[in-house]
């Protein structure tokens, strides 16, 4: 319905609806709850600001095509989210309120995560890129040092995973979640069912390693 809905926990209702401009894709909550970040997937998508306590849109900061997965920086001071279609993750300085740099990453990033000390953000690319065909077929997880804003590492999922979904950090920081398809597509398909061909997976990566 293009709006973002508050419900009262307790009671399992509906209390308020916010109209957004356009679709949205993901909501970010500051740490004292007062503002919502919701990224409205567009061409030229916005991040609209909303006032918790009013339930109203305050301000709205431009940034790429069809963005999602905001995540603000554990100090609070930083809003990073991907921009699906550029292939890049926009960072906003959130006391300005306007993006100031985008960090190009590998192909469709659709999900991210950061580490509890803000050091390191890890970006799911929805596809691999290059040929289908090579020796190793798999997407990546971009991770992002984001005091110089640079990606510094690829971490490259086992052979045929693709369609990364989503990505989360363990509260202790010491593990990233990766959700994804893992397909055999090596195998003659004499098959479908039973996960012949495809299959749903998660890959563990141990951050202090990142491997």
């Amino acid at each position: 319905g293009g709006r973002v809905l508050v419900l009262d926990v307790a009671t399992r209702r509906v209390t308020n609806s916010i109209a957004m401009p356009n679709p949205p894709t993901g909501l970010a909550i500051s740490a004292n709850g007062n503002s919502l970040f919701v990224t409205c997937a567009a061409p030229v998508s916005q991040v609209c600001v909303v006032d918790v306590a009013n339930a109203r849109i305050i301000a709205k900061v431009r940034v790429g095509h069809t963005a999602c997965a905001p995540v603000i920086s554990p100090d609070g001071k930083t809003l990073f989210l991907c921009n699906r279609f550029n292939n890049d993750v926009s960072v906003i300085d959130l006391v300005a309120k306007r993006e100031i740099r985008r960090i190009p990453v590998k192909r469709e990033p659709v999900a991210a995560a950061i580490t509890p000390d803000g050091k390191r953000l890890l970006v799911a690319n929805h596809l691999h890129t290059g040929r289908a065909d090579a020796g190793e077929v798999g997407a990546v997880v971009s991770v992002i040092d984001t005091a110089s804003a640079q990606v510094v590492d690829s971490l490259k999922l086992p052979d045929g995973s693709g369609s990364l979904n989503d990505l989360r950090v363990s509260p202790d920081g010491k593990y990233a979640v990766v959700t994804h398809i893992l397909s055999r597509f090596r195998l003659p398909t004499t098959q479908l069912d039973r996960g012949w061909m495809n299959t749903n997976a998660k890959t563990v990566i141990t951050l202090d390693r990142m491997k």
